[in-house]
């Protein structure tokens, strides 16, 4: 690795936090073999595996996703309910619940029953943090009604853990090793009106989002939910943003800038993974990340 090479400026992981730089040149001499248990930047422990896409960049950066990260931090009151559908471990999910606090709530749903495990396991790790929500997960997947499944475990579900995805249903019952039932729920009728209105949803469910985001359509006609963060490798126009630009959301490409997150139009060409953000308080969204900084690579807690 080249210290000063041109992708440091894409890079606040390293920038904010110098000292991961020797991490990062640890990662390059002697990489680990086992699962690790890391402290990441706000505070919160989680384990990962040094084999998994997601885990990799937690160990060589220190975090995953930044950019969606503290858009997450930044778009969340206190006390407020939070989504996080396809939670995985939870690095999401621990970032909502310290950003709304103890007086706020997150619901996690990760419907793979490993990865749920290994959620539960992190949560417990962070019943004594001061000041965060309480999480309740649910080991079901969103979709657009209630029912069963199948979860498709791709072959390289080793190499990243969060590539499972629901598939059509087989026409016959008999199932191989690649595919579990799981349980789907349907946000409209999971979700009553004292539990609305939420803050802030993050969905990313391996293209899955419109079906899921088609059984919250009762939550969306009635502006229940404010923010939504959602994963679109097709980029935009999507079937995702068409469909929540019909509930009134304006929707943004995020862009990890080297001081800040950047909301971009979502025209705007990708040149990694695509993350967008579909709210409806588009001014209040600019004010909340148009401070420079990345609060979620300090202490933030």
């Amino acid at each position: 690795m080249k210290l000063f090479h041109p992708s440091l400026f894409r890079r606040p992981e390293l920038f904010f936090r110098p000292g991961q730089i020797i991490r990062r040149v640890l990662w390059e001499i002697r990489r680990p073999r086992k699962n690790v248990r890391v402290r990441l930047p706000w505070g919160l422990h989680v384990t990962v595996s040094p084999h998994d896409r997601i885990g990799a960049s937690i160990l060589k950066t220190g975090s995953y996703d930044t950019a969606v990260l503290e858009c997450l931090y930044r778009l969340v009151d206190k006390g407020e309910l939070c989504l996080d559908v396809g939670a995985n471990f939870g690095l999401m999910t621990g970032l909502l619940a310290i950003a709304t606090g103890e007086s706020g709530t997150v619901i996690a749903f990760e419907p793979h029953p490993e990865i749920a495990a290994s959620l539960k396991e992190h949560i417990k790790l962070w019943q004594t943090t001061r000041n965060i929500g309480a999480v309740r997960v649910y080991d079901s997947a969103v979709s657009e009604a209630n029912g069963i499944a199948e979860l498709e475990i791709p072959r390289e579900f080793s190499e990243n853990r969060g590539a499972a995805r629901i598939s059509r249903p087989k026409k016959t019952k008999q199932q191989d090793d690649n595919h579990i039932s799981v349980q789907t729920i349907c946000l409209d009728d999971f979700l009553d009106d004292a539990q609305s209105p939420i803050g802030v949803l993050k969905i990313d469910i391996e293209g899955h989002e419109k079906a899921a985001l088609s059984g919250a359509a009762g939550l969306l006609k009635r502006g229940a939910i404010r923010d939504i963060v959602y994963e679109g490798p097709e980029g935009y126009p999507s079937e995702v943003s068409n469909y929540l630009e019909e509930f009134g959301y304006k929707v943004f490409l995020i862009r990890k800038g080297l001081l800040q997150p950047l909301l971009l139009p979502p025209v705007t060409p990708l040149y990694e993974l695509g993350n967008f953000l579909a709210t409806l308080d588009p001014a209040r969204a600019h004010k909340r990340l148009g401070k420079t900084g990345y609060r979620v690579l300090g202490n933030c807690c």
